[in-house]
């Protein structure tokens, strides 16, 4: 009998459970798709072309992805959690006088929790079967997504079921019925019976404020959000200091203000407008949306914020993923880059650090002395060696030459004579322009240059052909999208510059040449000089600032070939005790070897990190946009179902149903719009400054295309719950007010 009740209840009640259900299904389906992510390797193994995706120790970026999915589910399962019981408390505030009834009827309340527990498990069996058909579709489509990401065709492809993201899914879902069952038990149990029946009588009433005091405090928000945006800009969003902190303070107090005081204004604003106000239902309709702003103003300014999150985090999340993936190609032309860090070797960087921070006059001392005899020893080395690492590791690796196919070495010096700023000075470009700053090391440093024959040989090595130069010229070389310009004018053809006591004239060639595997391009416009520049600093018995050698291997395998050979190295220079601890096979040296990279971890880490910020990016953006929406959807019927005795009056007194239906229209279009329009001008500002000082130094030329696809999925899942509570609170409003009144 309860069974046949709460069928015919959910039959009947499909309008009170919409909301629900779309939360359910569309939080099973997300929870599946992204937990089933890492057993959609199995597309990717037999593929060619997937290497990248699986390190040489055989481990793979999908059990990284899988293992991160999971830890994040479980945040992400708590706040599907507390939004299911938000919304369910719609679903029970809104049949309290139904649940009354029952217990009129003669129904106790154990039966009326059991007819409400059926409900809730019929409902969330339905919402589970529909959603892990929509995730299993999602998941598809996640796959054939992913493999545009890492650049790999999936040729053979089949269907994959997850049955352990399933199993995940099901157990956390399971749960979050079992909480949802027993509030709904207790929450039936405690309420009496006139309390029950009375329950739709009982609406929240609340005063409109004072519209000039509403309008002095609006002003004062803007005013407010404008100073926040003004601190923001003066760190840009790349320093988290004091101007940060400031700015978020300021936006958080003028959005609340902003929410606080927009009901008042917009009244006065709209009550001067006599053509509007006196139009239709406009009065109305005025009133209802400034009611429900002042007493839901608190949620709408978190539901503001959270938006605001979630377009950042949807369109920063794509624009980083492209900036660590998009010049891979040039950035990997060798197989290996070896590096020997000398800059270490500087103390004139030292005796600038006050003695306190080594613990004293003597300490300080003895720390110099220290360094100082490192770099005589490391200077030893250097110069017995010509200056050649290849040659000293030939030394120390009998087979090396069965091992390496072709090496070129390229070692950066710091002119002693031209700084960056001087040089960026006199090219008319600030040091912000370039992608630096005033306050940066990068300031007082010397411009970087290289010869050009171990420029040569590194193009020759990665299959270019040479850059001839005239005698006393020099070109550009720059990676950086954002020093472009900066480049194009140092390399002017006829400017001249002194570097190290030589005069020298620009060749007019820019070029785009990197010089060592990396995972993002960092040349700033280096210069390319003669090679007597270096020659004379090396006689002098100078150290380069960095000096690296590319390599090719003859294993198909890099990265297990250079831990190879680098254990071979380690033979001849074994590591310290705590580096063999952590691993290392050699002993880490500022010469020959500091640390090396390969094209293939550098790929695979991109390829790893870019599905990562994108998949993150998708899940938690995506939870955070349902749950927002899902909150306005569930306050705004909730108001709904407060205002039915109005929309009933209204009925009665003439009120046709295209005027009481467009009213409807109206205030859940502002409740849903007005959050996404302020969240949509602080991510404005977010982004344009995230793009200004971070993305497009590295040539994230994207950020549109990523910003589009962020607010097309803040529109596809607003639109879905905003078409959602409209049907319902339609559907409401009509049996509400009756239906042979609003004909």
């Amino acid at each position: 009998m309860l069974m046949k009740l709460a069928l015919r209840n959910v039959r009947r009640s499909v309008r009170d459970y919409a909301v629900y259900f779309v939360t359910l299904a569309l939080g099973v389906a997300v929870f599946y798709a992204f937990n089933a992510i890492g057993d959609s390797r199995v597309l990717f193994e037999a593929q060619e072309g997937a290497e990248g995706v699986f390190l040489a120790s055989g481990a793979s970026i999908f059990d990284i992805l899988a293992q991160i999915m999971t830890y994040f589910s479980v945040v992400v399962a708590v706040v599907l959690g507390f939004l299911v019981l938000y919304a369910n408390r719609f679903v029970v505030r809104a049949r309290k006088k139904e649940f009354g009834t029952y217990l009129l009827l003669g129904m106790s309340p154990r039966q009326v929790s059991s007819v409400v527990l059926t409900e809730t498990l019929i409902v969330g069996v339905l919402a589970l079967v529909v959603g892990l058909g929509l995730g299993f579709l999602i998941s598809q489509a996640i796959a054939f997504a992913t493999a545009g990401l890492i650049g790999v065709a999936i040729g053979d492809y089949h269907l994959l079921f997850s049955a352990r993201s399933a199993q995940l899914t099901l157990g956390c879902f399971a749960l979050i019925f079992v909480v949802v069952a027993l509030f709904n038990a207790i929450q039936i149990s405690r309420c009496k019976l006139a309390t029950l029946l009375s329950a739709r009588s009982r609406s929240e009433r609340m005063p409109v404020r004072n519209p000039l005091i509403c309008l002095i405090v609006f002003v004062l928000s803007c005013l407010i959000l404008a100073k926040a945006y003004s601190e923001l800009n003066l760190d840009g969003l790349v320093y988290f200091g004091e101007h940060f902190r400031i700015a978020t303070v300021l936006m958080l107090v003028g959005t609340l203000g902003l929410f606080w005081s927009a009901s008042g204004f917009f009244i006065l604003l709209i009550q001067r407008l006599r053509g509007v106000y006196f139009k239709g239902l406009a009065m109305f309709t005025m009133r209802q949306i400034a009611t429900k702003v002042n007493t839901a103003f608190v949620s709408l300014w978190a539901v503001s914020v959270l938006l605001f999150f979630s377009i950042v985090v949807f369109s920063t999340g794509f624009s980083l993923a492209s900036m660590f993936s998009d010049q891979l190609e040039e950035n990997t032309q060798f197989d290996a880059s070896i590096r020997a860090s000398l800059m270490s070797l500087d103390t004139s960087d030292m005796e600038a650090v006050p003695a306190e921070k080594y613990g004293g006059d003597e300490e300080k001392a003895t720390a110099i002395k220290i360094a100082e005899a490192e770099h005589d020893e490391v200077h030893n080395l250097w110069q017995a060696s010509d200056g050649s690492t290849a040659a000293y590791l030939k030394s120390l690796i009998p087979d090396w030459d069965e091992r390496v196919t072709g090496s070129a070495q390229v070692d950066t010096w710091l002119a002693s004579d031209l700084t960056n700023k001087q040089l960026a000075d006199a090219c008319g470009f600030t040091l912000e322009q370039i992608g630096s700053d005033e306050n940066s090391s990068m300031a007082d440093e010397g411009v970087q240059y290289v010869p050009l024959s171990q420029f040569n040989a590194a193009r020759q090595l990665a299959g270019e052909k040479p850059i001839e130069l005239a005698a006393g010229e020099y070109l550009v070389d720059n990676t950086v999208d954002k020093s472009a310009e900066y480049a194009k004018a140092l390399g002017q053809k006829g400017r001249t510059i002194t570097v190290d006591g030589h005069t020298l004239t620009a060749s007019g060639q820019v070029v785009s040449q990197s010089l060592q595997v990396s995972s993002m391009s960092c040349l700033i416009a280096v210069l390319v000089v003669p090679d007597e520049l270096a020659a004379e600093r090396f006689a002098a018995g100078d150290l380069p600032y960095l000096s690296e050698l590319n390599v090719n291997l003859a294993s198909d395998s890099k990265q297990q070939a250079m831990e190879d050979l680098l254990t071979e190295y380690g033979k001849s220079v074994p590591p310290r005790e705590e580096l063999a601890e952590a691993g290392w096979t050699y002993d880490s040296r500022p010469w020959p070897v500091s640390y090396y990279d390969t094209s293939e971890g550098i790929i695979a880490d991109s390829m790893g990190l870019k599905l990562l910020l994108v998949y993150l990016a998708l899940y938690i953006g995506f939870v955070f946009l349902m749950t927002t929406a899902a909150v306005l959807s569930v306050q705004q019927l909730s108001e709904v179902a407060d205002s039915i005795p109005r929309y009933r009056l209204l009925a009665q007194l003439g009120c046709d149903r295209s005027m009481v239906l467009r009213s409807l229209r109206t205030q859940i279009g502002i409740y849903f719009g007005a959050p996404l329009l302020v969240a949509g001008c602080h991510s404005a500002c977010a982004i344009s400054l995230l793009y200004k000082n971070l993305l497009s130094i590295w040539g994230a030329s994207a950020v549109a295309g990523t910003l589009a696809v962020g607010i097309a999925l803040v529109i596809a899942v607003y639109a879905i719950y905003l078409a959602s509570t409209y049907l319902v609170a339609r559907s409401a409003v009509v049996s509400g007010a009756g239906k042979g009144l609003l004909a």
